[in-house]
């Protein structure tokens, strides 16, 4: 991890590791989903909130309001950054149930946002990695899902 934190790049150009990504303008924010080759799937809507998932349909890592999390136990833990030397590392603390609710809520938001999107013929995507039909239809699965059933991963590995 960089200790000089930018802005993300250009996803939908630079975001490779994910062969099947798309973006879209959802309430003027960039809203780009990614499926990696494993079925892991990455939701950034605008710089944040990001969310990602692993291959199991569970939530792994959050970027929140500023703050990374990280699935530990089947719980969000908050990852305070702290640097040594030339090193960045990152210490899992607990949160109050309260943070984790909110988070958990506007996940639940942003994904019904998601499936109003990709159902709407008005709605714009731009695609890079493969065919606009392929991408909705494994976004439509895996958004059924997904949709107000998110499970938090024991661990934020993929």
């Amino acid at each position: 991890m960089a200790k000089q934190e930018q802005d993300r790049e250009d996803l939908l150009r630079d975001g490779k590791q994910m062969l099947l990504r798309a973006e879209c303008v959802i309430d003027d924010v960039v809203v780009v989903i990614g499926f990696r080759s494993q079925g892991q799937v990455s939701v950034y809507v605008g710089p944040d909130p990001v969310f990602q998932f692993n291959s199991s349909v569970e939530l792994r890592r959050v970027f929140f309001n500023g703050k990374r999390y990280a699935a530990i136990q089947g719980r969000l833990c908050e990852l305070m950054r702290s640097e040594s030397s030339d090193r960045v590392r990152f210490s899992p603390q607990a949160i109050l149930t309260n943070v984790e609710t909110e988070i958990m809520a506007n996940l639940d938001s942003e994904l019904a946002r998601i499936q109003i999107a990709i159902e709407s013929p008005e709605t714009h995507w731009g695609l890079a990695g493969g065919e606009f039909l392929d991408f909705q239809s494994q976004l439509s699965e895996w958004l059924a899902i997904v949709l107000d059933n998110v499970k938090i991963a024991e661990t934020p590995n993929v």
